[in-house]
């Protein structure tokens, strides 16, 4: 038996964890015919990851673990030359601060706004939304004022850290990161571009349509009144 990770084509932390396997030359099989919604509503998917939740990893010797994050960082650890979670204890933790400051100030409200305006969150808020552009904004800004002298995040190699950012990046730009906010914040594209399109990555991260214009929010149309 092959390590099995379930995920999906385009959920961004399966394309991290794919894509520090592909790095560090640890072997990852996706299963075939998996569909989601389905298959992790089985019996079978439940007795082994109870909470039903992907990525999932499943290894050859029978150990499993869930949550995005945990298993990137794992999986990125199984071969310790690949520097993927840094040389030493204090790079490892500088790849966690990136990660979790990503994860928190950038990822969290590109999925809140996205909620916000496709109307998944109700009813709209003006001063909430634009709230939560801004806490973005800062965090975006923080990430590309550090890369304004650096090549990647820690030290002179990718690390986690850096696929984790490209993949949030690639997100945001296709939402909300848009021309304007692009130019005033040069080196977090240019980061990006240069991580996902190392020749080890072919096939794990797909050409993404960079938005002109964030998404703005449409109001629903109002129902004509019918006349009694």
């Amino acid at each position: 038996m092959a390590n099995t990770l379930w995920t999906t084509p385009i959920q961004g932390t399966g394309k991290v964890i794919r894509a520090a396997a592909a790095l560090g030359g640890v072997s990852l099989e996706l299963p075939t015919g998996y569909e989601h919604y389905v298959d992790n509503k089985k019996p079978e998917f439940l007795s082994k990851f109870p909470h039903g939740k992907i990525p999932a990893l499943e290894e050859a010797d029978g150990f499993k673990l869930f949550e995005g994050i945990a298993i990137a960082r794992y999986v990125a650890g199984l071969n310790p030359d690949s520097g993927l979670l840094g040389k030493d204890l204090q790079e490892a933790t500088l790849v966690d601060q990136w990660i979790h400051l990503t994860e928190s100030e950038v990822d969290l409200y590109t999925n809140l706004i996205f909620q916000l305006l496709r109307g998944l969150i109700t009813p709209y808020n003006k001063p909430i939304h634009l709230a939560f552009v801004e806490r973005q904004k800062r965090g975006l800004k923080t990430l590309n004022d550090h890369l304004a002298s650096r090549t990647f995040f820690v030290g002179e190699r990718i690390t986690l850290a850096d696929i984790y950012i490209a993949t949030q990046i690639r997100r945001a730009v296709t939402i909300t990161f848009d021309a304007t906010l692009r130019r005033q914040l040069p080196h977090l594209i240019r980061h990006s571009e240069t991580v996902v399109n190392q020749p080890q990555f072919a096939g794990i991260f797909e050409p993404v349509e960079y938005v002109d214009k964030a998404l703005q929010y449409v109001p629903p149309p109002k129902e004509k009144e019918t006349k009694a």
